[in-house]
């Protein structure tokens, strides 16, 4: 018989243009959103380089690999003293519910493998002042909370730690007439009058900072950040900046870094076992999403800002979304606030949540569907520009980061304004498809150690060092 071919020839068969999969992987693959089309009268697909990755992950998942995320943190980094810079620490935020992504950072970090106590050493070092978490923890914002307008022994939290501040006006005054509470900015100014920080002008520091003020305000103002790295929950690029006077956002930092929020569902998740894909499938809803009766938009004093971007029709689409499913669909959607735990358990009981745009591109509910097993339906086309998580860059721009569409529905927002229909059809077609939502569904557990501060073993402080590491150094 003939020799069989060498390895080498394989290889290099394997990988012309056109490609052979199973016809499972590119109905899987469609449903998805990937874009792979059959060739008419075969199962070989041409692609594009964009969606090469897209089309490798569905590959490795049907095979059972493991998918990659951001790099593993290829550097040491150095981290202020906590007990001197931040004693708020150990002190009036030890005890908060709702801690920030920066105190969970702050606190893995402090027995990292990776951390040196000489900063000439440090290819990263990291700032501790705890503004996020400050923040969550006393901000009378109740758009800034999960729903959960009655909860007693919150607002008790929150008046107790009002009561220990002798500034009282900090709650009211960040950040639209002051940048920062009184204690992160003496928290800051120590950090500027360390001798390490001038060793390069502050080039190699990095603050966690995942809360909306930072784009905002007398924040958005400060000259503080100018050399520094900071880890913020969306980059504000030339689009964004257009609006409610944030240009100065573009060049806040020498480096911004994409973030995850802290999910309010992860802080009680039950992180010691993973529903299994046959559980997930007995969830009795198909979808959920809740928000307010506002606009959905930025504000310039009384108005809108001139430009910006009203997302409260795409909001309000999900009103007739889940008025055009059947009964048996049993969605879970409303314009209404609820307590926390029934908003817990909605989305712990559905199969899909809505992520849907507000004020800006990005939004926590991504994360809180994360923390539920809830696989997300995305709609916000400026997501992957301003908001994909460990994306890092300079001025504005973004690169890099983890690549959520393996575990992601996306929908245009001009499809679902439009073409609601199809929507829902797609969403059906996944459900009636397990071998597809199974691909997504295993795709997002991978993912979620790195994207959930809250998480036992998550790398997200890894991820945020390693994406900092590679924009200090560009």
């Amino acid at each position: 018989g003939r020799k069989k071919p060498p390895a080498r020839s394989l290889r290099k068969k394997a990988m012309s243009p056109a490609l052979a999969f199973p016809k499972s992987v590119l109905a899987a693959a469609a449903l998805l959103g990937y874009g792979i089309a059959p060739i008419a009268g075969d199962v070989a697909v041409k692609e594009s380089a964009a969606d090469f990755l897209a089309r490798r992950q569905t590959s490795q998942l049907a095979r059972g690999e493991e998918v990659a995320q951001v790099e593993v943190f290829r550097g040491q980094f150095y981290m202020y003293d906590v007990d001197e810079y931040e004693p708020r620490f150990s002190g009036s935020l030890k005890d908060c519910t709702r801690k920030g992504g920066d105190y969970m950072m702050v606190e893995q970090l402090q027995s990292h493998p990776k951390r040196t106590f000489n900063p000439d050493e440090a290819d990263v070092v990291v700032i501790p002042c705890l503004f996020e978490s400050f923040r969550r923890c006393t901000s009378t914002n109740h758009a800034e909370k999960p729903p959960d307008p009655n909860h007693e022994e919150e607002s008790a939290q929150v008046s107790l730690l009002q009561h220990q501040n002798p500034h009282p006006e900090d709650f009211e005054e960040v950040p639209w007439v002051k940048a920062f509470d009184y204690d992160t900015a003496i928290c800051l100014d120590r950090v500027v009058r360390n001798p390490r920080y001038w060793q390069k002008k502050g080039q190699d520091h990095l603050w966690v900072v995942a809360d909306w003020a930072m784009n905002f305000g007398r924040v958005i103002e400060s000259e503080r950040f100018q050399n520094m790295t900071v880890g913020r929950i969306e980059i504000v690029d030339e689009e964004e900046g257009k609006v409610s006077n944030r240009k100065l956002g573009m060049n806040q930092s020498r480096c911004s870094v994409v973030v995850p929020y802290a999910s309010d569902i992860g802080y009680t998740a039950d992180f010691s076992r993973e529903p299994s894909f046959e559980e997930w499938s007995q969830r009795p809803s198909l979808v959920s999403f809740r928000f307010e009766d506002r606009t959905y938009a930025l504000f310039c004093k009384s108005a809108i800002c001139p430009g910006a971007y009203d997302a409260t029709p795409l909001r309000r689409q999900a009103l007739e979304f889940a008025s055009k499913l059947s009964e048996l669909d049993n969605a879970t959607v409303a314009m209404e606030r609820v307590p926390r735990e029934q908003y817990f358990d909605e989305v712990h009981n559905s199969k899909f949540c809505l992520i849907i745009r507000g004020d800006t591109p990005s939004t926590h509910s991504f994360y809180d569907a994360l923390a539920a097993n809830c696989l997300p339906i995305m709609i916000s086309d400026r997501w992957q520009k301003v908001a994909t998580p460990f994306s890092h860059g300079q001025n504005g721009t973004s690169t890099g980061g983890l690549d959520h569409k393996a575990f992601t529905v996306h929908v245009t927002e001009k499809r679902w304004m439009e073409r609601l229909d199809d929507v829902i059809a797609q969403i059906r077609a996944l459900v009636d498809n397990p071998y597809a939502t199974n691909i997504l569904y295993q795709s997002m557990l991978k993912h979620r150690k790195g994207l959930l501060w809250s998480m036992p073993g998550n790398n997200v402080p890894a991820n945020t060092l390693e994406a900092a590491r590679q924009c200090i150094n560009s």
